[in-house]
């Protein structure tokens, strides 16, 4: 895609800005965002930080066969458990775990609902990674259409009520984006290098630890494994017949790459070491049968077919979520709560949002298909639509639930469209603008001379 001369300094402050107006609104947002079962959940598996971290326990019952050790990757337990103790706190003793039959009061009274003083250094850190996540999206948007297709792309994240909710609490979202966006940098680096050249960067070889550790925060990061495959198998496959070298160069960095986030996965939690394969699966077997349970007890169960979760997706990204009444603290029967996805620019059941992330998706396939078409080497257009395809695809066909958190990914790669679009149609304006100008002299000029 198209390179722009910016300027180290020139990105450095933007960046840096950037960043930081990020890190208000997050952190501003968790004295307002209102508190969630979930973030007990969290909290109380901090505990998990002192088994490894304390106690250096990576052998004993604690990692046997559980429903705690199937019900989430460990990465984001270490780290909230790690900022628990940093900021003083005992993590031996923390909350218990919420009681979804039971409201916030009864919770409180019995101890399973978190104090400020373990609720707030998490939610701060949380707010940390969701800025370092909007830094990401700036420097993926500024390498594949420049400055301001990054900067649209993360002021645009940043505005998100979807996003400031979940990058403020005590889970884990703010995390899985920091280290996916880093992932999605590095992948990006390496197909605009490799379309320049044909050549893999060396650092491009350490791709496989972010795709591993955010795997190891949240399944859902097995979609940008995906998607950095299908990225390097097309390219793989289009250069096979015609430069062999450059083919089987991409094919290794992609090969080495799975490998290393697979073993990265392994590594970092105990639990998986005696069964890698048939305990991964527990794990997804489980957290589909988690969200059956869910749908039946909560309700916002999805009975659509793929193709209207494919458009349930896009409407819940980009125009308006709801928030299930539990989800909510409302009470019990509560109609759920609606609200705007991003800046609320709606009408008729579309907004500005998704129309410029239309524009956007018609950009990058347009750009990727020209390459293929044109026997370019596969490059940075080309690995975003791997992405997009990937997360779109990939969260509609597991989507049995409608809430708000599941589309926050979709949100975040949805940003980089519209930041695409969006410098197109400025680029498109001055090239008109551009060539105005001379015409407009050439007819004075002419108006002038006739009245000589």
């Amino acid at each position: 895609m198209r390179r722009r001369s910016f300027g180290a300094l020139g990105d450095a402050a933007l960046g840096s800005a950037l960043f930081a107006l990020a890190l208000v609104v997050f952190l501003r947002a968790t004295a307002t965002t209102p508190f969630h079962g979930d973030e007990s959940e969290w909290i109380s598996a901090g505990r998990y930080f002192k088994f490894v971290a304390i106690d250096h326990d990576v052998t004993s019952g604690v990692w046997r066969p559980s429903w705690d050790n199937r019900d989430q990757p460990p990465i984001g337990r270490y780290v909230i458990g790690g900022v628990v103790w940093a900021s003083g706190g005992d993590v031996g003793n923390l909350n218990k775990t919420y009681a979804w039959d039971k409201d916030l009061e009864a919770n409180r009274r019995e101890g399973r609902v978190p104090g400020p003083e373990l609720l707030q250094p998490v939610r701060n850190a949380m707010a940390l990674f969701g800025a370092l996540s909007v830094l990401g999206l700036y420097v993926a948007g500024r390498l594949l259409d420049g400055p301001l297709a990054g900067a649209v792309a993360a002021l645009l994240v940043t505005s998100s009520p979807l996003v400031q909710t979940y990058f403020s609490q005590a889970r884990t979202e703010g995390l899985l984006a920091a280290l996916t966006s880093a992932a999605l940098v590095a992948v990006i680096a390496v197909a605009r290098r490799f379309e320049r050249d044909g050549l893999v960067p060396r650092a491009a070889w350490a791709t496989g630890l972010l795709l591993g550790l955010a795997l190891a925060t949240k399944l859902t990061a097995a979609l940008a494994i995906i998607a950095t495959g299908a990225y390097g198998l097309a390219a793989m496959l289009r250069l096979i017949a015609t430069r062999r070298d450059e083919a089987v160069r991409i094919g290794a960095w992609t090969a080495a790459t799975l490998a290393f986030a697979a073993l990265v996965w392994v590594a970092v939690n105990p639990f998986l070491w005696p069964d890698p394969i048939g305990r991964t699966w527990s794990m997804l077997d489980q957290q589909s049968s988690i969200m059956v349970e869910q749908g039946e007890k909560f309700g916002g169960a999805i009975d659509d077919g793929i193709g209207g979760r494919v458009l349930l997706v896009a409407y819940r990204t980009f125009v308006e979520n709801e928030i299930a009444a539990f989800d909510a603290n409302l009470p019990p029967g509560s109609p759920p709560l609606v609200r705007p996805s991003m800046l609320g620019l709606t009408g008729a059941g579309v907004s500005v949002e998704l129309l410029l992330a239309l524009a956007g998706c018609v950009l990058v396939v347009g750009r990727a298909a020209s390459g293929w078409i044109a026997s370019e080497r596969p490059g940075s257009a080309m690995a975003l639509l791997c992405w997009v395809l990937a997360y779109w695809l990939g969260i509609a066909a597991n989507l049995s639930l409608d809430w708000p958190r599941y589309y926050v990914p979709t949100a975040c790669i949805g940003s980089l469209l519209v930041g695409l679009a969006v410098s197109a149609a400025v680029r498109f304006a001055l090239a008109l603008r551009v060539r105005a100008v001379p015409a407009g002299a050439i007819a004075r000029g002419t108006r002038a001379g006739a009245a000589h």
